[in-house]
């Protein structure tokens, strides 16, 4: 005999947008969640940003340029982690404008440090086209559990940045959780 379930009259709202999502037509439906209660966790991923330009490279830049922004636009940079060719934020926004605002300024500011590019120089055939792969990813968390394996995430991938390979750095952040 089968257990019927209840149908839930509340819907669950989506939590994830942008990067693979938006290939498929059910990830384009919905705009993108925003909160201003919970952290999120944003995701900015470069193909372009490799050897001479990549993310590595540019730490002490890039930390500056999300902290200059972040207070700016009312963002508030929680954990950071430069993986090489993509970067790893938990935010915290004071209101849903300012997200739009903040990224606009982040990902162009990031784009023509690590490009070598500015308002007066052109670019160079080869260096034309999309910076960034896809959309940024985003993802609002929620719970406490969400928000220490997002710390636990973020912590992984700066290690890695460092040149600890992903089953070191796992052991690593494992060990300080003990601590």
């Amino acid at each position: 005999m089968r257990k019927t379930i209840q149908a839930s009259l509340i819907k669950k709202h989506k939590t994830e947008y942008g990067g693979d999502y938006l290939k498929t037509r059910a990830g384009r439906r919905s705009g993108r969640p925003l909160s201003t209660k919970s952290t999120m966790h944003l995701v900015l991923r470069s193909t372009k940003a490799t050897g001479a330009k990549s993310f590595i490279r540019f730490k002490k830049p890039i930390a500056e340029m999300l902290q200059k922004f972040g207070s700016k636009y009312g963002v508030q940079i929680v954990s950071f982690a430069n993986g090489g060719n993509h970067l790893h934020l938990q935010i915290k926004l004071a209101n849903r404008y300012a997200y739009f605002k903040f990224i606009r300024a982040v990902t162009a500011a990031i784009a023509m440090k690590v490009g070598g590019v500015n308002r007066w120089t052109k670019t160079r055939n080869e260096d034309r086209g999309k910076f960034w792969d896809r959309r940024p990813f985003s993802r609002v968390v929620e719970s406490l559990k969400e928000f220490l394996n997002l710390k636990d995430y973020i912590r992984i991938n700066e290690l890695e940045g460092y040149g600890y390979c992903r089953k070191g750095a796992r052991f690593e952040v494992a060990m300080e959780n003990i601590r």
